[in-house]
């Protein structure tokens, strides 16, 4: 699959990110991005074929080729498709129309931009189980209930937030916030060795 450097980062920074917190808690999470997903069409003996950019399906968490529906066992519920100028149509229409009958619960577009701002919506099921308009809150965010997290643009990224406020942190500003941690640490062993050896400041001892 063909894709700018907008739709590339966003939709690796996201899997990575999702991917980590799964661990971290512990999570029946199985997180993949564009794994092709085979699937019996309707009134056809042929395959179909879709290739979502991340989704999140509560399967084992194993290295696949593909995501074959009938020997999982269940349509992936979160389902997140990367937005860009060559696949506005197919994302918003074709794919929609595919993702609802096969059982997608929530299906989230991103459309990420530089210089203006990036924008979040898609479709998720109600009450009545109808395939409808993902509504986001007054901060523009989108509550997965598959996820049990935010969904948020910021800048060029789609990022993930906990009900309490925690960001899941890209693997670049994962890395970032570690050399922090870690040269904050050098600080603090150096402020300790001097305040244990007051010779370091030269006051020496009597």
């Amino acid at each position: 699959m063909v894709m700018g450097d907008l739709q590339f980062w966003s939709v690796s920074g996201f899997a990575h990110s999702l991917r980590a917190y799964a661990r971290r808690r512990e999570l029946p999470w199985y997180v993949a991005s564009m794994l092709p997903i085979e699937y019996r069409r309707p009134r056809s003996t042929r395959l179909g074929k879709l290739a979502p950019d991340t989704f999140v399906a509560f399967v084992p968490d194993r290295a696949r080729t593909s995501y074959d529906l009938a020997a999982e066992g269940q349509f992936q519920p979160f389902v997140l498709e990367v937005v860009s100028p060559s696949s506005v149509g197919r994302d918003q229409g074709d794919k929609r129309q595919a993702y609802a009958p096969l059982g997608a619960r929530e299906y989230a577009l991103f459309t990420p931009r530089e210089g203006r701002p990036s924008t979040l919506a898609g479709y998720r099921r109600d009450a009545d189980e109808s395939f409808e308009p993902w509504p986001r809150d007054a901060q523009g965010r989108l509550w997965s209930e598959v996820l049990g997290l935010y969904l948020v643009a910021r800048g060029a990224l789609l990022q993930a937030i906990t009900e309490d406020g925690e960001l899941l942190l890209s693997p670049e500003e994962a890395e970032a916030a570690r050399l922090r941690a870690e040269g904050e640490n050098d600080r603090l062993r150096l402020r300790l060795a001097r305040y244990e050896d007051p010779e370091e400041d030269g006051e020496g001892r009597y």
